[in-house]
């Protein structure tokens, strides 16, 4: 690794943490030569996983793209980034788990409904009424009237 500031290539890694979901590292680093320290964060990334779309097309799995529709979901709901970062890592699992290659978006969406209805009722509906094809509006009012 080399040192931001005089870009020497050689650094001591002093500290490392990882994030409880294992899929972050942060590292704090001292340069050799001239003593700097700096932070660097290693992240797991997904790469090969690809989506089945509804029309047939395959497309590479996209984390940003998964973020964009939970937070839609949440729009002018009380809600922290770091839940909402929660919420995407523990999709992004059991997406992984789910270890289908390719893996149906049908299947993506019903995984963001499972764990948006642990986190909040309402956005749960949100992002029903946009993932969701509804015949009618009975369907839509099934999903919302609390199961006895």
């Amino acid at each position: 690794m080399n040192c931001p500031k005089c870009h020497y290539n050689n650094t001591k890694v002093y500290d490392t943490r990882t994030t409880q979901s294992g899929k972050v590292t942060r590292r704090r680093r001292q340069c050799l030569e001239c003593k700097h320290r700096f932070t660097t964060v290693e992240e797991v990334k997904i790469f090969d996983l690809m989506v089945k779309k509804r029309n047939g097309q395959e497309v590479i799995f996209s984390e940003k793209k998964l973020e964009q529709g939970i937070r839609k979901a949440f729009n002018k709901r009380p809600v922290d980034n770091a839940k909402i970062a929660k919420l995407v890592q523990d999709v992004i699992e059991d997406v992984l788990q789910a270890s289908k290659n390719p893996i149906s978006s049908v299947k993506v969406g019903k995984l963001v409904l499972k764990n948006l209805e642990k986190v909040d009722k309402v956005a749960f509906i949100c992002y029903s009424a946009m993932f969701s094809n509804f015949d009618s509006v009975d369907d839509f009012i099934n999903l919302v009237r609390p199961k006895s």
